[in-house]
């Protein structure tokens, strides 16, 4: 038994079916049944009932239920007797380089003494999985539309802003500025290798009806900034890292319309950590834009 297993069967009690938790949770539905069943072997009772197409907690799944919440409970209150400063910040590798140098900023005029540990992540699914069960204070996710994480089993989410996705290009590549998404397919690519960032590619490219001319794959930020700069290809990134960190022999085209994603600070709305605290009362306004 573990604490995922307990936090899928409370998502299902409180969403009626195994389709809507999986999707509260960012999970798949396959993975979810299997923990659910899992745990009902453990336990030794069936801890749901069908009913329509709606699935019911038995009277031991709303046992089950209850004391699941309150070791969420006492999850974050052990949590809370370790060092106060320190706060465990899960991210993936291309926000934990945009996002998180801005938190930081924040945290360090609201709390001097702080420590970070930034914990590197493939994608949301994964980042929203080590907040909810406590292993990490909070989350940075990137995702196409805002609010789009459930409040389920406690979390909570913070509008970090929205974060412009710009194409880098060698100087000695012609593009048109701002380029059109149709436009892609002409030019000599960089992208992703595996991952989360992979597949969302894949799928924009998918909806745009383009085959892309892929020259490299990696996941190294400075390996296709690199590329780039060698007049190899263009590479996707973070519009606000680029300026800060121009990359000699480039420039920063932009599309048409603009490609922005929503990012988002997740987090327990129970964790007590007066680190988190003052990150949250820190951040009124969003940092990206």
């Amino acid at each position: 038994m573990n604490l995922q297993q307990l936090h899928y069967l409370a998502a299902v009690v409180e969403h009626g079916t195994m389709t809507a938790a999986a999707r509260a949770l960012h999970v798949s539905q396959p993975a979810l049944g299997r923990a659910v069943r899992a745990l009902e072997r453990e336990v030794g009772t069936p801890l749901l009932a069908s009913e329509g197409k709606r699935l019911y907690p038995t009277p031991a799944g709303l046992a089950v239920t209850s004391h699941a919440r309150a070791i969420f409970g006492h999850v974050a209150d052990i949590l809370s007797l370790g060092d106060e400063r320190e706060l465990v910040l899960a991210a993936t590798p291309t926000l934990g380089a945009g996002a998180a140098p801005r938190l930081l900023r924040v945290l360090a005029e609201r709390c001097p003494t702080a420590t970070v540990l930034l914990e590197r992540l493939d994608g949301p699914a994964e980042v929203a999985a080590v907040v909810r069960n406590g292993q990490a204070t909070a989350g940075i996710v990137e995702v196409p539309s805002p609010h789009q994480f459930s409040t389920a089993d406690g979390l909570a989410t913070l509008s970090l802003g929205r974060r412009e996705i710009v194409l880098l290009c060698p100087d000695g590549i012609a593009v048109t500025a701002p380029l059109p998404h149709q436009d892609l397919a002409r030019l000599p690519l960089i992208v992703p290798a595996s991952g989360y960032r992979r597949s969302q590619f894949d799928a924009w490219f998918s909806s745009l009806g383009l085959r892309p001319r892929i020259v490299c794959q990696t996941d190294e930020r400075l390996v296709w900034e690199q590329m780039a700069r060698s007049g190899l290809g263009c590479a996707f990134t973070d519009r606000w890292h680029a300026e800060r960190a121009p990359v000699p022999g480039t420039r920063i085209v932009h599309f048409a319309p603009p490609l922005h994603t929503n990012v988002e600070l997740l987090y327990r709305k129970d964790n007590p950590s007066r680190t988190l605290q003052a990150l949250l009362a820190g951040l009124e306004q969003p940092i990206m834009s």
